[in-house]
């Protein structure tokens, strides 16, 4: 097997991923516009992002959030910190998928516990999310589950809260902050490296170890190979990945979890006022355009890459070619 054939095999994982957040989300957001499973955002909160000026003090809250984050990242050494913030966050973006999920199969009666009236449906989901919680902890492997639900919580609670035209200006407030965070500041690249090294559900992520005939690699990856090839025939798992002339290549393939919400934001977005089916599948395959053209540069330039501006461009293309199509948005 080639690398190219592995290189593209998780292509193809990464975009049925993506795919799969942006059209599952996007049912969810459709069933919450209905106002029948959960109630939307009042118009007061609606209207608090309906300013540009109030969407800079949203854009300036991320940012000095990652920055803490990082802070804590560097000094922090432990696990437990992780695990907390993990769960967290899994907690409060897939309590709200559980809640939309069950109240399209379920009819959710209203009950008073300890004093307080909560739904059914809120409970079953608040168990839900705690039980994702404890498997993705005693099961490493299910975190792109986690990352994917997750994803979607996020993309329908800020897809339900913005208007369209503010959900793309928003993005593409968070494109140049992406962009800055990878190539300027590299703040990103940190986040993710500790996401990666503490398997956090933050990212979505292919990898595998192949065994690539030595003949298809570059000169260099086979100096460095028989360099170290003493060392990692120790290693159990590689050693029967080696041959005579086959080498152990890795190829890791890795999507934050902002770069799935995001997109699926304005996908949500773009269905309300109307509803607007059309619109949001043309932000969605714009995305998608967006997330090719990301692949594409990734494997020619083989370094880490923002996603968010990739996908910006792709959105931005697909929504003025709606534009001229249909002649309005």
């Amino acid at each position: 097997m080639s690398l190219k054939v592995i290189e593209y095999r998780q292509l193809l994982y990464i975009i049925a991923m993506f795919m799969f957040v942006q059209f599952f989300g996007l049912l969810l957001g459709i069933a919450l516009f209905s106002g029948e499973i959960i109630s939307v955002p009042s118009q007061v909160s609606q209207s608090f992002f309906n300013s540009p000026i109030n969407l800079l003090f949203y854009v300036a809250y991320i940012i000095i959030v990652s920055l803490i984050l990082i802070l804590i990242f560097r000094v922090y050494k432990g696990k437990k910190l992780f695990i907390i913030f993990e769960g967290v966050v899994i907690f409060i973006a897939s309590l709200i998928v559980f809640m939309v999920v069950f109240g399209m199969i379920n009819d959710s009666t209203l009950i008073t516990l300890y004093g307080m009236s909560i739904t059914t449906n809120f409970i079953i989901a608040a168990i839900a999310a705690l039980v994702l919680i404890y498997l993705k902890n005693r099961m490493p492997q299910l975190r792109n589950t986690a990352a994917i639900i997750s994803s979607v919580g996020v993309g329908l609670i800020l897809g339900i809260s913005f208007p369209f035209n503010i959900a793309l200006l928003f993005m593409a407030f968070i494109a140049v902050y992406d962009f800055i965070a990878v190539f300027i500041t590299k703040h990103m690249l940190v986040l993710a490296r500790v996401a990666e090294d503490n398997n956090l559900a933050l990212l979505i992520g292919v990898n595998e170890v192949e065994a690539i005939p030595a003949g298809s690699l570059d000169k260099s990856y086979v100096a460095e190979y028989r360099k170290d090839k003493s060392e990692l025939k120790r290693r159990t798992r590689l050693n029967r990945l080696i041959g005579k002339d086959m080498i152990p290549v890795a190829a890791r393939v890795e999507l934050g979890t902002g770069d799935l919400a995001i997109p699926l934001m304005v996908a949500i977005s773009a269905f309300s006022p109307g509803p607007n089916f059309v619109l949001s599948f043309f932000v969605i395959f714009g995305a998608i355009f967006g997330l090719l053209l990301t692949m594409f540069i990734l494997r020619k330039y083989k370094r880490a890459l923002p996603a968010i501006p990739p996908l910006f461009f792709g959105i931005l293309v697909f929504v003025l070619l709606y534009s001229l199509i249909y002649g309005v948005i």
